[in-house]
This record gives C-alpha cells, sequence and structure tokens, in this order.
C-alpha cells in the first residue's frame, strides 16, 4: 500500500533531507545511503519506522471497517420482490 512512497531522512552531518522508498525499510532490518548533498553515509534503522508503519495500516484498516459499517445499505425496490 505504501510501498512506492517515500521517507525523507534528514542528514546528521549537513541536515539535507534525503528521500528513501518505503519497500527498502521493509526489506531489511536497516538501510544505508548516502546524503547527496554531502556524501556522508546514514545508517537507517527500519525496526521503529516498520512498527508505526503498522500501526497505520491497522488504523485505516479501521477507518475503511467503520466506513463499510456506516454506509447505508440500498433498499430493494418495490418492484424487485417475487411473489
Amino acid at each position: 500500500m505504501f510501498e512506492d512512497e517515500t521517507v525523507d531522512i534528514t542528514c546528521p552531518k549537513c541536515g539535507h533531507r534525503n528521500s528513501i522508498l518505503v519497500r527498502e525499510f521493509e526489506a531489511s532490518s536497516e538501510s544505508h545511503i548516502v546524503c547527496v548533498s554531502c556524501k556522508t553515509p546514514v545508517k537507517v534503522e527500519a525496526h521503529e519506522f516498520r512498527k508505526r508503519l503498522d500501526d497505520v495500516r491497522k488504523e485505516l484498516e479501521d477507518l475503511e471497517r467503520e466506513a463499510e459499517r456506516n454506509t447505508p445499505k440500498p433498499r430493494r425496490a418495490k418492484d424487485d420482490y417475487q411473489i
């Protein structure tokens, strides 16, 4: 669902915001990027991010279920019944 979205990671050395795809977090427990501004290697641990992403997915599922419950079911027209 969010695999093609990006997350901005701030470089600890220069403060530049680097983007990384969500699917890279899901693939391994940590990712390594190189800051495009200062070329500093940055290690990104994915454990906390994946936990929060799971929380967001659960909240989204809850919202979808509630929306289904609150959507009125279409009423049958009087001509739809057979006698």
